[in-house]
C-alpha cells in the first residue's frame, strides 16, 4: 500500500509541476521565422543558383550582352573584375560581376528580387537561417563590427553560394550569388 501511495504522490507532483508553467508569447523573431510554402519556382523571379534571368554563371561577356537584350552599362576592357548594370526599368535590380570576361557573380540590394531559396533584403537573420537550415555559416562583417555575413553553401556539390549581408540590427541589406572566390569579394570589383 505504501508503494501505491508513493506512486500516486509522485504522479500528483508531476501534474502540479506542469500547472506552474506560463504560456510563452512568441517573439518577433519567432513570428518572422514562419516560412510560407514555396510558390512555383518559375514565379519566384529571375534569381537562380546557376544564373540570373536569361544569364548563366560562366557565360562570356558577349553571351551576357546578347542574352540580356537591353543595354548594359559598363565596359569590360580586360580580364580583371568589372561590373555591368542594366539600364532602364531593371537598373536597380542587379549588378553583374564579370571576371576573366565571364559572368561570375550577381548582386542584389533591393527587396524586389527574391534569392534562390526565398531569402531577400529586409528579412531578419533568424528568418533567413530558417530558410537555409544547416547550410549557412555566420561570419563577422568586414566593415560593420555588429554586422554579419551568412554564407549559404550549395545544396549540391559544385553549385554556387549565396552570401547574405546582415547589418548590426540583424536585417539583410544585400545578397549575392556566385562561385568562390568571387562570391567572397567584400568590395565587389573595387
Amino acid at each position: 500500500m505504501k508503494q501505491l501511495a508513493s506512486v500516486v504522490a509522485f504522479g500528483i507532483s508531476i501534474a502540479l509541476a506542469g500547472c506552474d508553467r506560463h504560456p510563452q508569447t512568441p517573439t518577433a523573431d519567432a513570428e518572422a521565422a514562419v516560412v510560407e510554402p514555396a510558390a512555383d519556382p518559375a514565379a519566384q523571379g529571375p534569381a537562380r543558383l546557376d544564373g540570373y534571368g536569361p544569364l548563366t554563371l560562366g557565360a562570356t561577356v558577349d553571351e551576357v550582352r546578347a542574352a540580356w537584350k537591353e543595354p548594359l552599362q559598363g565596359e569590360v576592357a580586360d580580364d580583371y573584375c568589372h561590373a555591368l548594370r542594366p539600364q532602364g526599368s531593371q537598373a536597380d535590380d542587379v549588378i553583374l560581376m564579370i571576371e576573366g570576361k565571364r559572368l561570375v557573380r550577381y548582386d542584389v540590394r533591393n527587396d524586389r528580387i527574391v534569392a534562390p531559396g526565398g531569402g531577400k533584403v529586409g528579412m531578419s537573420l533568424g528568418r533567413v537561417q530558417m530558410l537555409y537550415p544547416d547550410r549557412g555559416d555566420l561570419t563577422p562583417h568586414k566593415y560593420d563590427e555588429k554586422g554579419h555575413n551568412l554564407r549559404v553553401g550549395p545544396a549540391t556539390e559544385g553549385g554556387a553560394l549565396i552570401n547574405f549581408e546582415i547589418n548590426g540590427e540583424g536585417t539583410v541589406t544585400a545578397w549575392r550569388v556566385g562561385k568562390t572566390p568571387q562570391v567572397d569579394y567584400v568590395e565587389g570589383c573595387s
